[in-house]
């Protein structure tokens, strides 16, 4: 696992006396396009036995500027860091963005930050990459800023499948209409959504479908609703466990704030107030609001019937 530290708090020796290659950027996702230019950034620093280091934020710099949550993260922080380390960093600097940040200039960031604090050798950002106060700074500025200390700045091409950009602002498209297989194409895996099973009004329970209940902060992006295939994974536990997923309002009861119930497929333990990770595979159905409590434990049934077929298709598959 890299080695984490806040911008704020790094000393400004600690990269003094090595050979130090930066990539820089927000990373949300951490999707196929990102891992390329850290990949890149990695490989690099191997070849000079340097150090290498993800430059990135824990906020979206456009909820700062405009003092509201616009843009929703795909993955927390922690998920951030773990994903960046495997690709194999050593050292995550991460930024606390706010209104303070944001009024460095270009030249500001270069000097007081590359330079002064991380001692860049290398720096690697992606094509479209922008910084400073107004988003003056670009690739060129970089290039022309370092040219004086003899630091190499690479502009990497952005990454594309299918003639599109892969994109955390197009994966964020794909969450709003449910294409489960075009978010795992851009990223690379599934997705998923993480959070404390808390307890509900234990309406499954009485239908003889018992649901673990997880809110999730506002923070975060969450596909659209309705019924989703998927596997849930349970606090310290590698296993994963085939369920179904539905997130909305539950309208057959008239609920109104968005939740996510899971139910985990022949699973029968008290799972309340563990950490609870679940991973979206296939979007089933819309949901939508049932005119009687059999109603709706028919529909559940007919969908634990096509997630069995799903996960069946899915062994057969990987045998051959």
């Amino acid at each position: 696992m890299a080695q984490i530290i806040n911008l704020d708090k790094l000393d400004n020796d600690l990269f003094k006396n090595s050979i130090n290659f930066i990539v820089i950027g927000f990373f949300d996702g951490v999707h196929k396009g990102h891992k390329e230019i850290i990949k890149k950034c990695v490989k690099r620093s191997r070849i000079y036995n340097g150090v290498s280091i993800a430059l990135t934020f824990d906020n979206p710099p456009i909820n700062i500027l405009n003092k509201e949550n616009i843009k929703k993260l795909l993955i927390s922080f922690d998920e951030k860091a773990k994903l960046i380390s495997e690709i194999g960093i050593d050292y995550i600097v991460s930024v606390n963005f706010n209104e303070e940040f944001s009024n460095l200039s270009e030249y500001e960031f270069c000097k007081k930050i590359l330079l002064d604090k991380l001692n860049a050798f290398e720096v690697f950002v992606g094509e479209n990459f922008r910084f400073g106060k107004d988003a003056k700074g670009d690739f060129n500025f970089l290039k022309s800023f370092f040219k004086n200390y003899n630091v190499k700045v690479y502009s990497i091409k952005l990454l594309k499948i299918n003639n599109e950009i892969i994109s955390s602002t197009k994966i964020r498209s794909f969450y709003k209409s449910g294409d489960i297989d075009k978010v795992k194409l851009f990223l690379g895996r599934y997705p998923t959504i993480s959070g404390i099973v808390q307890k509900g009004f234990s309406r499954g329970r009485l239908l003889g479908f018992p649901t673990a209940n997880i809110i999730v902060d506002d923070l975060y992006m969450l596909p659209k609703n309705g019924v989703y295939i998927g596997r849930a994974i349970l606090e310290n536990e590698k296993r994963s466990h085939p369920a179904l997923i539905n997130i909305g309002n539950n309208p057959t009861f008239g609920y109104r704030d968005t939740i996510i119930e899971v139910f985990i497929l022949n699973f029968y333990k008290d799972i309340y107030n563990k950490s609870l990770t679940v991973r979206l595979m296939k979007y089933l159905r819309q949901e939508k609001k049932f005119n009687s409590s059999e109603e709706l434990s028919f529909q559940i049934n007919e969908d634990i019937k096509k997630a069995k077929i799903f996960f069946s298709s899915l062994r057969k598959n990987n045998k051959n």
